[in-house]
């Protein structure tokens, strides 16, 4: 029997997250023998595949009965089942002495538990351990033993950095007529007449002297020249448009908070890298 048992029971909004969950607490050392997981819809994969420890429950739907019988309260199993009814996932684990390891990873993933409820939730899973104080943080889960526990939040503002195309300007691409002078040189041939006197042989002829009214005449031709015009195709001028990329820089000012330890006197204090400081004018960065 294992009614001393410890159980911590996780509620998931989201499939992947439970799966994370389980995955991370196979992970850290949970055997599949000490998880019960039910969920909606198929898995995708993963430690789930192989994990053989589900609810007796899962497939008529109910969750109710296994966690009663794993010791959780009857109010805090009626709240899970109705959970799981809502389309909710349900991881609970057997957790032995590793109740706080296994409550850290749980609520990692955004696992929150019965104490979500109401500020007078009795216990947060079995009814084998003492009533303890729920986590005001709205996760339901046991909050560490603490005493007198401040927390101061910090924020900083992150550069945010949106593009939007705008119209940068335009290109035009029109043609116009231009005249202008051109001149060639045509070589072209002409006539002329030319007159010669030559000397006779000197014999004796038996043509008779004219009367004077012989005449010769002489045609006298030339090249003109004409000139015509035509059009003629002598290429093409394209315009369009493409996209080149380049890098712009954007530089502001942001803000973030820090927070800084001051101690005096003899004060112990544990924590990352935290080292005692006595003078308050010496504060540690956190």
């Amino acid at each position: 029997m294992t009614t001393a048992q410890q159980v911590v029971v996780g509620v998931f909004d989201d499939r992947a997250q439970a799966e994370r969950a389980v995955d991370e607490l196979v992970q850290s050392g949970f055997s599949n023998d000490q998880i019960r997981y039910s969920g909606h819809g198929t898995s995708s994969g993963g430690v789930l595949e192989t994990l053989k420890s589900l609810f007796t429950g899962q497939e008529t739907g109910g969750v109710y009965d296994d966690l009663v019988g794993m010791g959780v309260q009857q109010d805090d199993a009626n709240y899970y089942q109705h959970e799981f009814e809502g389309g909710r996932s349900i991881v609970s684990v057997l957790t032995g002495d590793r109740t706080e390891d296994a409550t850290s990873i749980l609520e990692q993933y955004g696992g929150y538990g019965a104490g979500r409820r109401s500020d007078q939730a009795a216990n947060y899973a079995s009814g084998t351990y003492p009533q303890t104080d729920y986590d005001t943080s709205g996760t339901g889960f046991p909050k560490a033993s603490t005493e007198g526990e401040q927390r101061m939040k910090l924020r900083e503002e992150q550069l945010n950095v949106q593009k939007q195309p705008v119209e940068a300007g335009e290109a035009r691409l029109r043609k116009d007529v231009v005249s202008e002078q051109q001149s060639v040189d045509v070589p072209v041939t002409h006539e002329e007449v030319y007159v010669e006197r030559r000397p006779g042989s000197g014999q004796p002829t038996d043509a008779p002297i004219g009367d004077g009214s012989e005449t010769y005449r002489v045609p006298v031709r030339e090249e003109q020249v004409t000139a015509s015009k035509q059009t003629v195709e002598t290429g093409e001028v394209a315009i369009g448009k493409r996209q080149y990329q380049d890098t712009q820089r954007v530089s502001d000012t942001v803000r973030r908070e820090e927070a800084h330890l001051e101690n005096s006197g003899d004060v112990n204090v544990r924590g990352r890298d935290i080292e005692d400081n006595e003078d308050q004018s010496d504060p540690t960065d956190l």
